[in-house]
């Protein structure tokens, strides 16, 4: 029997496993270790929880990769080929840099796998392996099959449940609808409910960009589908836009679902950066950051906690944005917070407008990949210099995010919602966040003066 080893690379510093809670079983690799015929060994490795052996025995590898793990993911692709074994490389970075990532690995796979990887297969076999697997179309995921969860080892916080793909929003600084399509397409509820029933593990996480839409008819599935979770009892975290708050059926429906911790892009309380992210939805109602205070306090009113992502660094960003930020966050109480740099990562507009304009600063790749993390500056901002960037935002982390504030916070949270699961996000999110940015020795400089 031939054996396939499907790895999941991870960002290598030190406080790694401090952050385990956050780490989410990788999905992508799930689906095709579920699509391969029974006659192949699988087995699934995520760094988040196991080594990578370069020295394994096996016959195929695939290695998927965001872009800020792309050069560890082509040096394992070179061990392995170094020993004569065939490397399959696919994932978001892959799929728009597929001329960089053919220096590495044998064949790669452009877009989403689930149609290609059993043609990739049967062309592994029979010797004949191409170097590019690119679909016509959007795989139809109305009945994707449960998927079956042995292939993972590691013990996760929460697992992961997909039932929708694409999203209709372009977003600058987002790759999703490049890679999954602008439209959404939707799994049948019957297999998802099925998949879900089959879970041990009592905590979910919908990895869905907006597990409600933003239709009346996607919202209306999202209330049948959190009915239907009621005598599951799951507790559950989702992916959803700020304007879910004012769909209070629908809320309270969720809370009964099990609902309890919504992650919401509010990206940035200034009309100005929104605008330039094309971030449309936030700038439908954002007349005042009173409708973000509004609309949180909705959701904890509904027993639902909050992860509010900002990015900072927009053009229009000046060196008082994130103190304004902070102070926003501090008044409205979110109870966990992503506070990033932008990040122009391959398959954005934002990657394409920084390169035109010649202001990416970080363009040895595959090495200077590593840092397109979030957390990293790669290019010239306009209005703020590289210390005040960097100063404010560790600033701001250690303020709202080192142990006691955590704490604290997560003590509020628990008030709210009465929930173990939203308080343990709420803790987690944000220490381990925090554990994590003062422990990359790039940031050192600037993490050790706050």
């Amino acid at each position: 029997m031939k054996k396939i080893l499907l790895i999941n690379p991870v960002y290598q510093i030190s406080a790694m496993k401090n952050a385990n809670p956050l780490a989410l079983p990788p999905l992508g690799l799930l689906i095709l270790a579920n699509n391969t015929p029974d006659h192949y060994q699988v087995e699934i490795i995520d760094e988040a929880y196991q080594p990578v052996d370069t020295d394994a025995q096996v016959d195929l590898v695939g290695i998927t990769c965001v872009s800020h793990v792309a050069s560890r993911a082509y040096r394992f692709a070179a061990e392995f080929r170094q020993r004569g074994v065939p490397v399959v490389m696919g994932g978001v970075h892959v799929s728009f840099m597929r001329e960089e990532a053919l220096q590495y690995a044998d064949a790669v796979v452009i877009g989403e796998a689930d149609d290609l990887w059993q043609r990739v297969l049967e062309d592994f076999e029979q010797g004949k392996l191409q170097q590019v697997y690119e679909a016509g179309s959007h795989p139809d995921i109305s009945r994707m099959k449960p998927l079956q969860r042995h292939y993972l080892t590691g013990k996760y916080f929460v697992d992961t449940v997909q039932t929708t793909r694409g999203c209709p929003h372009n977003c600058h600084f987002c790759a999703v609808p490049a890679f999954n399509g602008c439209r959404y397409r939707f799994r049948d509820l019957d297999p998802v409910l099925e998949e879900i029933q089959s879970i041990r593990n009592k905590r979910i996480f919908f990895v869905d960009d907006n597990l409600f839409g933003y239709t009346e008819s996607s919202r209306r599935r999202a209330g049948q589908l959190c009915e239907q979770l009621i005598p599951l009892k799951k507790e559950w975290a989702a992916q959803a836009t700020i304007d879910i708050a004012h769909h209070e059926e629908l809320l309270k429906t969720a809370y009964r679902g099990g609902g309890r911790f919504f992650m919401v892009g509010l990206e940035s309380i200034s009309a100005g950066a929104l605008g330039s992210m094309n971030k449309r939805v936030n700038l439908r109602y954002l007349n005042t950051r009173d409708y973000y205070r509004e609309s949180i306090k909705k959701l904890h009113d509904n027993g639902i906690a909050i992860v509010g992502s900002f990015i900072f660094g927009q053009d229009d960003d000046d060196p008082d944005a994130i103190k304004r930020t902070v102070d926003f966050i501090r008044e409205a109480e979110i109870d966990a917070v992503q506070l990033c740099i932008q990040t122009p990562v391959p398959g954005t507009a934002l990657y394409r407008q920084l390169t035109d304009e010649g202001r990416l600063r970080l363009t040895n790749y595959p090495a200077d990949w590593d840092a397109y993390n979030m957390f990293t500056l790669t290019y010239e901002p306009a209005q703020l210099s590289e210390d005040e960037l960097y100063l404010q935002l560790f600033g701001a982390y250690k303020e709202l995010s080192s142990f006691y504030p955590s704490l604290k916070r997560g003590l509020k949270t628990l008030r709210k919602t009465r929930s173990g699961f939203s308080t343990g996000i709420s803790f987690f999110w944000n220490h381990g966040i925090y554990k994590t940015l003062k422990a990359v020795p790039e940031l050192k400089k600037w993490t050790s003066q706050v």
